[in-house]
């Protein structure tokens, strides 16, 4: 076993491989490694990560656990890899012991997606405890055009820089625990340095946390971000008039909250009670509800809790988030309390309440009366099928069609929803999308937008566009206001076109990834379900129709028979897709920076929200220094301990939420 290399070994060898620095674009082989197979050969550790040590290393200890932790992958459920993290805290405590002098230095370069991530651990001298030294973590990251892991005169994507005195064998120093993790999944420009102590948990791009106390350990967290920053500002708000509960007129509709195995069920289910018991005690008071024509024709649907590539923002750092585990995934964007005393989620039963849809009156909102869960523990293939088995698994006489929404975002499109709702009433729609205006250049690579004929229905989709002009392959997509239709995830769909997707069930082929041989989700409602009603309420000619939807089935138009397509049609009869357009508050709220700027927009008045949620989200925001908490006791607490600049956002970390806790809530449950 190899136990040290001198410095000038190191050098000699680093200088012999300049030209092949580390390029980690599969981290899956470091991985598979424990770092105890590093100790064989300290050549491999160091073509592998190009570590400059100033002085000597133990590649049987530190390096290894070093390479072992810059090469983690955060899980989330099961195997689904979700973002990169680097554990800071345990990184500088495990290789402290090689960087005994100021200066003494580990790098590691990967690449994580389409960036160039550069990581330093550095002893910058003693500090007020005994046999420690201060250490300094920095973290660059670098833009498509960088060609070289130590080109330093490009501009950088994204800095983070951490200064903290790691608690050492003797429990002395910082006691909070600072990670690095990339919540975006596979591009590698959205890091978040996201700090945990014993009663909350910090997430920061692109602004400073600083410990006030230094005797208690150092630690100062600086993040910068090109695209990102705060601005203070005086929010102004009139007076809060409070609602009292007044009776509800008419009857609404019931909602199924459709989730996904293994992740965030019980949380979800706690939630939902939480928000129940909350308008039972008067904590929450809504407007009076007045229950819109035929309300009951529709049933409301919720998604939550899918296998989607984004991160989880909230509570990132715990361990009961990064685990690899089947059930571990504890916490997530689905159930995280915003500023506004709300979920996202919640915040869209409010919106349906507004609209006349969903009845959140005291003595009338309740789990397993108006409220109803559904569980999918059968093969996952995407929202599209979770959604339609759902439908087909808990029926409802009268019902027809369904009105669909994701958990995580911020909307109150309130008047969409119910020109969404009058527009199925006519029998006319096989599928009524609620469509956001977007600044047409706020869709570029952003956002999918679409075109429409004089009477709403949608003609064409471009998905996430390179660039969009008025003329040419875009004319049509953009208004004489620069603006765009983008799809919220917001949508009705008609009891036939459920029908007709069930039909076609049989010709779907799965997709295989072909690096790992995995079934891709194959039953979406943007790339799948979406396109072939629009082909078969559109098209005639049925060849083309054969064309086109083997396309969406990944199937061969010669497995599509006419008698197939003519039953789908007569079903269909003269329905079409349509889209409602607003301008009304919609924000996709899953990631950090979308939450962040939301909640900050609702302060300052251009997001509108009832009052009681503005009121909630003013007490939880300090608009001078850039803090947001999820509750006015918590914003006291961090403000005490720690000082903020810039673009911060605090939540409690996961609670612990048992099959015992939720027992009483019932679940449908759906296996294959």
């Amino acid at each position: 076993m190899i136990q040290s290399i001198n410095a000038a070994q190191i050098r000699t060898q680093k200088m012999s491989m300049a030209s092949d620095l580390l390029q980690v674009k599969n981290t899956q082989a470091a991985t598979n490694n424990s770092y105890t197979g590093w100790t064989n050969k300290a050549s491999d550790a160091i073509k592998m990560n190009n570590f400059n040590l100033a002085r000597t290393i133990s590649f049987g200890a530190s390096l290894g656990k070093a390479i072992e932790t810059h090469t983690k992958e955060m899980i989330t459920c099961g195997n689904e890899k979700v973002g990169e993290v680097v554990d800071v805290t345990s990184l500088l405590f495990d290789t402290q012991a090689d960087r005994v002098i100021p200066g003494d230095t580990a790098k590691s370069n990967t690449m994580i997606g389409s960036r160039y991530v550069r990581n330093s651990a550095k002893a910058i001298g003693a500090n007020i405890f005994k046999d420690t030294q201060d250490n300094l973590f920095e973290m660059t990251v670098r833009g498509d055009d960088a060609t070289k892991f130590d080109q330093r005169s490009e501009h950088p994507v994204q800095e983070v820089t951490i200064k903290l005195t790691p608690v050492n064998k003797k429990g002395q120093g910082t006691k909070e625990e600072i990670k690095v993790l990339n919540t975006k999944g596979n591009k590698g420009d959205n890091f978040v340095a996201t700090v945990q102590d014993d009663k909350n948990v910090l997430m920061t791009n692109a602004g400073s946390i600083i410990k006030k106390d230094q005797e208690e350990g150092q630690l100062t967290v600086i993040a910068k971000q090109d695209k990102n920053n705060f601005t203070p500002f005086v929010t102004k708000m009139d007076p809060v008039r409070p609602n009292k509960p007044m009776p509800s007129i008419g009857e609404g509709t019931e909602i199924v909250i459709g989730m996904e195995n293994g992740r965030f069920v019980n949380e979800i289910k706690a939630s939902i009670r939480e928000f129940v018991e909350k308008i039972e005690n008067e904590e929450i008071v809504l407007p009076q509800f007045v229950a819109a024509p035929n309300a009951k024709d529709v049933q409301l649907i919720m998604l939550a809790g899918g296998f989607g590539s984004r991160a989880e923002y909230a509570n990132a750092i715990s361990d009961r988030i990064i685990n690899g585990t089947a059930d571990g995934a504890i916490s997530t964007k689905g159930v995280f309390r915003t500023a506004t005393g709300l979920t996202p989620m919640e915040t869209t039963l409010v919106t349906l309440h507004k609209a006349g849809l969903l009845d959140c009156s005291k003595g009338k909102i309740g789990i397993g009366r108006n409220i109803k869960f559904y569980l999918n523990q059968g093969q996952n293939r995407g929202n599209g099928e979770f959604s339609a088995d759902l439908y087909a698994s808990m029926p409802r006489p009268g019902r027809k069609y369904a009105m669909m929404f994701p958990n995580d975002s911020m909307s109150r499109m309130t008047n969409a929803v119910i020109e969404a709702n009058k527009k199925m009433q006519t029998g006319e729609a096989a599928i009524a999308m609620v469509a956001k205006k977007v600044k047409a250049e706020d869709c570029i690579n952003t956002f999918g937008i679409m075109k429409l004929a004089d009477n709403g229905e949608i003609l064409d989709f471009a998905e996430k566009p390179n660039k969009i002009d008025l003329y040419g392959k875009y004319a049509g997509f953009i208004d004489n206001e620069g603006m765009c239709l983008t799809n919220t995830f917001q949508f009705a769909v008609s009891d036939e076109a459920f029908q007709v997707l069930n039909m076609l069930e049989d010709l779907f082929i799965p997709k295989v990834d072909p690096k790992n041989g995995k079934i891709k989700e194959s039953r979406d409602w943007s790339s799948q379900y979406v396109p072939i009603i629009k082909t078969l309420t559109q098209e005639n000619d049925y060849e083309t129709i054969k064309k086109q939807l083997a396309i969406a089935l990944n199937n061969k138009p010669e497995a599509i028979s006419d008698s197939i397509i003519a039953k789908s049609k007569a079903l269909l009869g003269n329905q079409k897709i349509f889209a409602i357009p607003t301008a009304e508050p919609w924000a996709d709220c899953g990631t950090l920076n979308a939450l962040y700027d939301t909640t900050m927009k609702i302060v300052s008045g251009d997001f509108k929200l009832e009052d009681f949620e503005r009121a909630r989200a003013i007490s939880c925001v300090d608009t001078q220094t850039g803090l947001i908490a999820s509750s006015p006791e918590q914003k006291e607490e961090i403000e005490s301990k720690y000082l903020i600049r810039g673009q911060v956002m605090a939540a409690k970390p996961a609670p612990k939420i048992t099959d015992k806790n939720v027992a009483d809530i019932p679940v449908v449950i759906h296996r294959d």
